[in-house]
């Protein structure tokens, strides 16, 4: 009979726990801890500041083409060894020959015009894409707000809109992350993790099209709205239409993440401005300084066919500059990948977890954020305003004074 009682009453588990499960799930370990020096850009303000970005390795571009400096460089004096130690005097003929036409072919090839098309699409896109992610601070924070206090089943609710929008925010960027993916690759998974309740899986895999799960999801929450209307739940009844355009408005950015990241740059653009870029690698292996014909017929090397040989510094700068504007257009055109400089869609996710956790502490009576909030009200600090007044002072005696003189 005790233990029919005690499982009866059983609480449910608190959600910051939950909160927590999810994030040791997503693996966020101190590597993926926000930082001050991750929003470091650089500045133009100091002397000297252009050459010291230079020597910057961590998000350089030397990081992204280091493996393809090896192999070019490689290549290209290969290329010269043979030139000047493996071919005849008539087989270097046709060696000078070849190179002229490949020096031609470099110089007349349009690519920027290519490149410049290309990185222009994938920037817009990139931003269109960034613009239209779907956040979950308002949706909530206005929901939340909305609703009278100690309401009956309050706080479940308020918890049960929570998770239905960071639900619905996962399920959006589980089709266009694959990290995300990987870290939650079924509902079954979900579920584990406690964002997701049974009979609520067992009602989206009824779902044949995964890119709707997430707008059922939505659904769920405008049902809920409705429930909240029909109870007179909201201080005023204005309450549930503000509430529910605030959450047609999350609906609308969670189906312009899936219709961006969908529609990809099409792949007859990326192929021809790769094709074009490593044409220009290839041909730039042999274009070089000729070397220098004798009286005999012989070929002589001079000082600047053996320098443009064996330190190929015209040639390979405008190759690596045009191969570093593909990788920011191949970058750019995919923000949701693997690569360093992409979104970190993982560390977001955790972001709007810890945000619900405390929206959700709002609702609750003598919450920590109110008890700051009243702590401040009844020990109000009034050295800014001094501070500012003084200031403000100061500065009119100097400006009047300044008149006088």
């Amino acid at each position: 009979m005790h233990t029919a009682t005690r499982e009866a009453v059983r609480p449910v588990p608190k959600p910051r726990k939950t909160m927590q499960k999810i994030g040791n799930a997503l693996r966020l370990s101190k590597k993926f801890s926000w930082d001050y020096k991750d929003f470091e850009t650089p500045t133009a303000s100091h002397f000297g500041e252009n050459i010291k970005i230079l020597f910057r390795w961590q998000g350089s571009i030397y990081c992204l083409v280091w493996k393809e400096f090896l192999v070019y460089m490689s290549l290209y004096i290969s290329i010269t060894v043979v030139h000047d130690f493996a071919l005849t005097d008539i087989d270097k003929h046709h060696f000078e020959d070849l190179a002229a036409y490949c020096s031609k072919f470099v110089s007349s090839l349009q690519i920027v015009l290519l490149l410049g098309f290309f990185t222009s699409t994938a920037m817009q896109r990139w931003f269109s894409l960034v613009n239209s992610i779907p956040g979950t601070s308002k949706v909530t924070a206005y929901f939340v707000n909305s609703l009278k206090e100690n309401q009956p089943d309050g706080e479940a609710i308020v918890q049960q809109y929570a998770r239905w929008i960071v639900l619905s925010w996962t399920l959006v960027f589980r089709l266009v992350c694959p990290g995300l993916k990987e870290v939650f690759p079924d509902l079954m998974s979900l579920q584990n993790e406690g964002l997701l309740l049974e009979h609520e899986r067992l009602r989206l895999e009824m779902e044949p099209s995964v890119k709707n799960h997430s707008l059922i999801v939505v659904n769920w929450n405008l049902g809920l709205l409705r429930v909240c209307a029909r109870k007179g739940m909201y201080y005023v009844p204005a309450d549930y239409a503000r509430n529910l355009d605030c959450l047609m408005l999350f609906k609308k950015t969670c189906n312009n993440t899936i219709k961006f990241a969908s529609k990809n740059i099409p792949y007859a653009l990326i192929q021809a401005v790769t094709i074009a870029v490593y044409a220009y690698g290839l041909a730039s292996l042999m274009a070089r300084m000729p070397s220098k014909l004798a009286p005999d017929g012989t070929w002589e090397s001079t000082a600047v066919s053996f320098i443009s040989g064996y330190f190929p510094v015209a040639n390979f700068i405008p190759f690596f500059l045009f191969y570093s504007w593909l990788k920011f257009g191949r970058m750019a055109s995919y923000p949701f990948g693997e690569d360093k400089d992409d979104i970190d869609v993982k560390r977001l996710l955790y972001s709007h977890i810890e945000d619900a956790i405390r929206l959700q502490s709002i609702y609750v009576e003598a919450s920590p954020i109110e008890k700051v909030v009243m702590t401040s009200i009844r020990n109000p600090s009034h050295l800014w305003i001094d501070h500012s007044t003084m200031r403000t002072s100061d500065e009119r005696r100097q400006s009047f004074g300044g008149t006088l003189n």
